[in-house]
């Protein structure tokens, strides 16, 4: 059975992990991998049921993950001093005064 949902679901997917595949690439050879990773999800065998959709979502997001965890990322140290540096310390409250009552 040919469902025109399901098989709309599948290119919108298919499309995605394409774009996935090149926003989390660093550089052309991470991105040749990736994409030749998404080309073959896209080439399964697409599915027929709704049922079959889910699972191929749940693992278009197992690829996903799987490209996200290859990425080198900054460390977290950066991240977390920057946060720490926009951040208003607790300890250090703006004044309170009758004015502002």
């Amino acid at each position: 059975m040919n469902d025109p949902f399901v098989q709309s679901e599948w290119q919108s997917l298919c499309e995605r992990v394409h774009g996935c595949a090149q926003s989390l690439a660093n550089d052309k050879s991470e991105e040749k991998i990736f994409d030749s990773q998404a080309h073959a999800f896209a080439s399964s065998e697409p599915p027929h049921r709704y049922s079959e959709l889910l699972a191929k979502v749940a693992e278009a997001a197992h690829l996903a993950v799987k490209w996200q965890s290859d990425v080198k990322h900054d460390t977290e140290d950066h991240w977390i001093d920057e946060a720490s540096d926009e951040s208003f310390p607790a300890s250090d409250p703006p004044a309170f005064t009758s004015t502002h009552a």
